[in-house]
């Protein structure tokens, strides 16, 4: 009996996404749904309340869920190609260490930042910007500036116009969700996180591509030795 292993947390968070994508998909929750409140999702689904906001988190993050502070989290409108897309990864890329993710995302996101420095718009840089916001708002609220830090790195990729750099992030992002509990409750790491993104947001907006390209790939190496630190990965 000494040989049975404990159900890991993360293991239980990825099956209450499955079963919330069986239910949009199958249309149980139709584009526009309004979950429940997390009382009773909880309730529903037989988990604790951290369990539920990483599944949620790791949904909002492959744009599958649209969480709207003070109304609730609704199903976004999508193509049921999308709602596969980023989630056909999760079996590849389940692993125990996410070292082999900050390498995949060492080999892409400063490209990422250097597109999105020539091709962002007003609004790309509106979202950007709002991110750190919320970021910043939210520092020291564990769930909330997860959510706000992964949200940052997605709306750079939505400001580099390429569609398969967005379903990359979606996919990476929604893995790592609930994977940096040891990080996102120490404030020093949160507060140079939050200051490491200001950097990457400022070469960004003034269109300083080689800048863009370097500053994501030292914030991505620095947030990878920090975790080392923290023993996550």
């Amino acid at each position: 009996m000494d040989t049975i292993q404990p159900v890991k947390r993360n293991k239980l968070t990825e099956s209450i996404v499955n079963v919330l994508l069986t239910n949009i998909k199958n249309g149980t929750l139709p584009p526009g749904t309004k979950l429940p409140p997390e009382r009773e999702l909880m309730h529903k689904l037989g988990v604790g309340r951290s369990t539920l906001r990483e599944a949620v988190q790791s949904l909002a993050l492959m744009g599958i869920l649209d969480v709207k502070p003070g109304e609730g989290t609704f199903v976004r409108a999508i193509s049921k190609e999308e709602i596969i897309g980023p989630h056909i990864f999760v079996p590849i890329i389940d692993a125990e260490s996410m070292a082999d993710f900050f390498e995949a995302r060492l080999l892409i996101e400063p490209h990422i930042a250097a597109l999105a420095s020539k091709r962002k718009n007003a609004q790309d840089i509106d979202a950007i910007e709002e991110t750190l916001v919320q970021t910043k708002r939210n520092i020291g609220k564990g769930d909330e500036v997860d959510r706000w830090a992964g949200q940052f790195h997605l709306q750079v990729a939505r400001a580099s116009k390429n569609i398969v750099c967005v379903r990359f992030l979606e996919a990476i992002l929604s893995f790592l969700v609930g994977r940096r509990e040891n990080a996102e409750h120490n404030k020093d790491f949160l507060q140079w996180e939050y200051e490491s993104h200001e950097k990457i947001f400022r070469a960004i907006k003034q269109g300083d591509e080689s800048k863009a390209y370097k500053t994501m790939e030292q914030h991505i190496q620095a947030v990878l030795q920090w975790y080392k630190k923290l023993d996550v990965v």
